[in-house]
């Protein structure tokens, strides 16, 4: 875009300096054919290079007329390339963007067990803001454009398709067939359980997380299909409680979902099929000697409950998750420990 802008730029600014020159020399041209003064001379050369077909000032000898020609047939010229000019620049814009939209839409087809989310207001952007941080693939959907500009200008590869997420044929182009979570993050209750509804009916095993601006519809997003709903009303009530309740509670958490400052992390993470701390204890892959990790939960299976603060006779089995706290870097330490 910006080659574009810069070579839209370079050729404006040669019509330009083109018009302004030619100004000039009908001004002088016709002081010195005519020897009419510097008004009458750039009057007479404005309607010239434009061909509305006034009369002209006075009448013109042979020199005079002929000179008239060329000002009206260098004016047609440098107009014809000041439309070209722009008529090129609008062309290669629509192109750009048709083109960049083609190569979203193959990214988006492309993806598996990713996120949709849907809405990018201030509830969504902390979300987009926490997927990026982590890495993981996700899809916005969004309907305003001047969001769409502000998103793409923060985050240049983020794929976002525009339109209505309570329409089916958006959540399609998000490639819900695909995805592993749906977030309806819309600020209208009414549109979180149309989109719901829509996504559970176009792909049945995807896990839906909406929000609820009402409390009392709750109920009415988990019957339309929501595996979690959270109402931000109450998070904000109980946070505010808290401070005053539980003030020490409540910093350590501050440190921990805090994405500036310290990088004190939880993270859950699933151990692989093949990874070399299957059927050993936690005794065994000493977790926190060989990363610097607190191991905080084990969950044994999908529909198994969590198992906190494990102890050290836990044997890790396949398709078990685990949370841990510490600092990334050693987050990442495990994420190696765990595919060796």
């Amino acid at each position: 875009m910006a080659a574009i802008d810069s070579h839209f730029k370079n050729h404006i600014f040669a019509v330009t300096g083109s018009l302004i020159l030619l100004l000039l020399i009908g001004m002088i041209g016709y002081e010195y054919f005519a020897g009419w003064n510097w008004f009458d001379a750039l009057y007479m050369t404005f309607i010239s290079i434009s061909t509305v077909g006034y009369q002209e000032i006075a009448p013109l000898n042979h020199s005079g007329r002929f000179f008239t020609m060329f000002i009206i047939l260098a004016g047609m010229i440098v107009i014809a390339m000041l439309s070209a000019t722009v008529t090129s620049w609008f062309v290669r814009n629509e192109l750009l963007l048709r083109r960049k939209h083609q190569k979203m839409k193959k990214r988006i087809s492309n993806l598996r067990d990713h996120t949709i989310l849907c809405g990018a207001g201030d509830t969504g952007k902390t979300i987009i803001s926490e997927f990026i941080r982590a890495k993981a693939p996700f899809v916005v959907i969004e309907e305003s454009s001047q969001i769409i500009n502000d998103l793409s200008e923060h985050y240049p590869d983020i794929l976002i398709v525009q339109g209505d997420a309570t329409k089916d044929e958006n959540l399609i182009e998000a490639n819900i067939a695909n995805a592993s979570a749906v977030i309806a993050a819309l600020s209208i209750d009414a549109d979180n359980l149309f989109v719901v509804v829509s996504a559970r009916a176009l792909n049945p095993q995807v896990h839906i997380i909406s929000r609820a601006v009402e409390p009392s519809t709750e109920h009415k997003l988990y019957n339309a299909g929501a595996n979690f709903v959270i109402s931000p009303n109450r998070v904000e009530g109980i946070r505010m409680a808290s401070v005053i309740l539980r003030p020490a509670v409540l910093s350590f958490l501050e440190v921990i979902m805090n994405r500036e400052g310290l990088s004190l992390r939880m993270e859950e993470l699933d151990i692989p099929e093949s990874s070399p701390l299957l059927d050993k204890s936690l005794k065994e892959v000493q977790i926190p000697q060989k990363t610097g990790l607190i191991v905080l939960a084990v969950k044994h299976g999908k529909d198994s409950p969590w198992e906190f603060n494990p102890s050290s006779q836990t044997v890790l089995r396949k398709n078990d998750r685990l949370i841990v706290l510490g600092e990334t870097d050693k987050i990442e330490k495990l994420h190696i420990l765990l595919k060796r």
